[in-house]
């Protein structure tokens, strides 16, 4: 209907605008205070509903806690530090890079040897990704979508998928961290969004 939106049951448009237009970055979280494994997988969940074109299911999640994220940034570090010209200050960035938040999920889309759908799988993810800050959003949870040299270094990509237990030709698409928030995020002001209309 011109105008109009199609009508929504239980003021579901109000809640879901709301929650997008709510979601910020937020690492400001709480981190002695651990996310409940029910909650992340709750999370999860939602990823799934993203769209999937082939429905190849290439959602990969690795949810580290505890030490496992230490020993993560430790592998990542190690690799970093023995790269020529490699800095000091980016080795201890690597080094505790996954300790910004009590619980952090890698997010990776399954390798295909057809390279169409290799991409759709990650474009996927990357949809399942934002279905996932959407919803902690709505939990109430801080939250942040990160990438780095586990995404786009080969050398460190390869020794994080071997830690983690994913595939070679799986695909680091991002780090997602969670937390309980212990002060808001900061303010932003979204440009207005560039659209062109054809009608013929």
């Amino acid at each position: 209907m011109d105008g109009e939106r199609a009508s929504a049951p239980d003021n579901s448009w109000e809640a879901v605008a709301a929650a997008i237009r709510g979601r910020r970055s937020n690492l400001n979280v709480d981190l002695e205070r651990a996310v409940p494994r029910n909650v992340v997988e709750e999370l999860i969940g939602l990823a799934v509903h993203a769209p999937n074109h082939y429905r190849t299911n290439p959602w990969r999640f690795v949810v580290l806690t505890g030490q496992a994220r230490a020993r993560l940034g430790e592998i990542v570090a190690g690799v970093v530090a023995g790269q020529l010209g490699a800095k000091e200050a980016a080795v201890e960035r690597q080094r505790t890079q996954f300790l910004r938040a009590p619980t952090v999920l890698v997010v990776a889309s399954a390798g295909d040897p057809d390279p169409v759908k290799h991409l759709e799988n990650e474009h996927a993810v990357a949809a399942g990704i934002e279905n996932v800050l959407i919803g902690a959003t709505a939990m109430g949870l801080g939250s942040a979508w990160k990438s780095g040299p586990a995404m786009t270094d080969p050398e460190v990509s390869a020794a994080a998928k071997e830690t983690l237990g994913l595939a070679a030709e799986d695909e680091i698409v991002g780090v997602v961290y969670l937390g309980y928030p212990v002060g808001a995020p900061g303010s932003i002001t979204r440009p207005e969004p560039r659209v062109t209309h054809i009608s013929e």
